[in-house]
């Protein structure tokens, strides 16, 4: 019971090693999957979830991130009714590892960039002047062809393969080979989890939603995820406060029941355990105080 297997079907037709598109939808999916490409992503709308590996993150505008080979990942989101001009916009670069190094092998020495893309199975999010860089180039690919395509793609991985300004999102590598059937009920778990993560979700309810007995859940969630069900939805909840400390205003009191929790002292014991540090040391540390 793993996440689904994805074949990209602009890979299974071609030899080209890589490619970049603009992606606009209403939200973003809830399909919890993975593939043998590699991934970068930058965010131009919309707002939601972001899952990769084990990591659980609130995304915004503005997120970048590199997805290593046949990591799970999902970003999603939902549908904002009352404003239907404002999609799910972003940014993809899809690089088959395999292909590329293949055909660069008669031309350079690519043993870092095979080191590089086996590291970048953690999952890795990039921050600072280097994001808009990479931004800029991922704009100018749309409108390139040929030579110039590879030209900013050369760029891209030397940015992406130099140490700063980025971090990495899982401790170790997180790998899933197997294809099944389930992708349904993480869907539409997905989905029930970010519209009322807000609200309380037993065990019992996210079981049912999945279409599931209770101790297969468990069992299922824990495989798919790496985490609990309860530990999950904490995670869900935190990246979502991290976001109002971060962008907003409101009192912290205020923001531990916007995102969720009913308590306090737990809500600032599960923010520590999960970003080393108190809600207010990372709002001050966030705003320069």
């Amino acid at each position: 019971m793993k996440p689904t297997y994805a074949l990209l079907s602009d890979f299974s037709t071609t030899t080209t090693p890589f490619l970049v598109k603009e992606i606009v939808r209403a939200s973003f999916s809830p399909d919890f999957h993975f593939h043998d490409e590699c991934q970068l992503v930058y965010i131009v709308s919309g707002s939601g979830t972001r899952i990769i590996g084990g990591s659980i993150e609130h995304f915004e505008p503005g997120d970048l991130t590199f997805v290593g080979s046949n990591v799970p990942h999902v970003w999603y989101s939902e549908p904002n009714p009352d404003d239907k001009e404002a999609p799910a916009i972003s940014l993809a670069l899809y690089i088959n590892p395999s292909k590329l190094t293949t055909q660069l092998k008669g031309l350079i020495d690519t043993q870092s960039i095979e080191d590089f893309f086996v590291e970048a199975e953690r999952g890795m999010s990039i921050v600072g002047s280097k994001k808009q860089l990479i931004y800029r180039c991922l704009k100018l690919m749309l409108k390139q062809k040929s030579v110039g395509l590879l030209i900013y793609l050369f760029q891209i991985l030397e940015m992406l393969m130099e140490p700063s300004e980025r971090t990495w999102l899982n401790s170790t590598n997180i790998i899933s080979s197997v294809r099944d059937h389930h992708q349904h009920r993480v869907s539409r778990l997905m989905q029930y989890i970010q519209k009322h993560f807000r609200e309380e979700i037993s065990l019992e309810q996210a079981a049912e939603v999945a279409g599931m007995q209770l101790h297969s859940f468990c069992r299922f969630f824990k495989q798919i995820t790496k985490h609990t069900f309860s530990d999950f939805l904490n995670r869900v909840r935190v990246a979502f406060a991290a976001q109002l400390l971060q962008h907003s205003e409101l009192p912290i009191t205020q923001i531990v029941f916007e995102s969720g929790f009913n308590n306090i002292s737990y809500f600032n014991r599960t923010f520590k355990k999960i970003y080393g540090q108190t809600p207010k040391e990372f709002r001050a540390k966030i705003l320069g105080k």
